[in-house]
């Protein structure tokens, strides 16, 4: 197994412990880190011993959560770097590690529309100078935190305090986010990449006794749908069209259309 002792594995979520759980033990399962930390709701128990579980304050929306990991991360871990990861981001390939990713104070997926390409937040490397730098009194446009830190103050926190984030082509090598990968990464994000990171199987399972309504009605699970149908994989497919199918009228009417382009896809083989 892959040892990382100088790195925390952090995921921040008040809504969704449980699937952050199920993130949190399968990156586990692949690397073994200096600390696993799930910051959640007061009174969660995580039944996983490898996870320790610190409360902390609901957070209401984006701004809450993107407060926190700007302003506040810092205090929740020991480690020189903390592996950032949500409920929808894990790791993929162990072996696509590469120890100059520790060389940077940020690295993430790309992405295809910033001026600055990295990166991603939901499943990204921060070293504990950036989170210094962080609190300088300048940084104050918060939201949403991974662009606030990568494209908003990127100029200011390269000159003034020094912080390196990582070049294009090692962030590919890192994750995936909105670019389907082209080599092995090391992890991604996104729901709507689940098709690519999940087996058959093991999305089925997922779908079938983890997956919170919520999520799969999301505009996330409706991009998931779609590259689903796309990818031939109907039974999982199915699945989520009967969980959006008990939504709001605007949902159930999408979910026929979707229903439509699936049985359509299914009669072309």
């Amino acid at each position: 197994m892959l040892e990382l002792p100088r790195i925390s594995l952090i995921c921040l979520d008040t809504r969704h412990p449980d699937l952050a759980l199920y993130a949190m033990q399968r990156c586990l399962d692949r690397v073994h880190f200096g600390e696993a930390v799930l910051l959640t709701r007061d009174g969660y128990m995580s039944p996983d011993p490898r996870i320790t579980v610190c409360a902390v304050p609901p957070l209401r929306n984006v701004a809450d959560y993107s407060a926190f990991m700007i302003k506040s991360l810092g205090s929740y871990f020991s480690g020189s770097h903390a592996l950032v990861m949500q409920w929808d981001s894990f790791i993929l390939d162990p072996a696509a590690w590469d120890p100059a990713f520790l060389d940077y104070d940020y690295i993430g997926a790309p992405w295809p529309h910033r001026a600055h390409a990295v990166g991603n937040g939901g499943f990204s490397l921060r070293s504990r100078r950036l989170l210094e730098a962080l609190q300088d009194a300048d940084v104050r446009n918060l939201q949403p935190e991974d662009y606030a830190i990568c494209d908003g103050y990127h100029d200011l926190l390269v000159s003034r305090h020094d912080i390196r984030f990582a070049p294009v082509e090692l962030a590919r090598r890192f994750a995936f986010e909105l670019t389907p990968p082209t080599t092995p990464t090391f992890g991604f994000h996104g729901l709507f990449n689940f098709h690519l990171a999940l087996p058959e199987a093991e999305l089925l399972d997922w779908l079938d006794s983890k997956a919170e309504p919520a999520a799969v009605r999301s505009m996330q699970g409706r991009r998931l749908l779609k590259k689903l149908i796309h990818s031939g994989r109907f039974e999982s497919a199915r699945k989520i069209l009967k969980v959006r199918a008990g939504g709001s009228l605007k949902l159930r009417l999408d979910t026929l259309k979707l229903r439509c382009l699936l049985e359509l896809r299914h009669l072309r083989g």
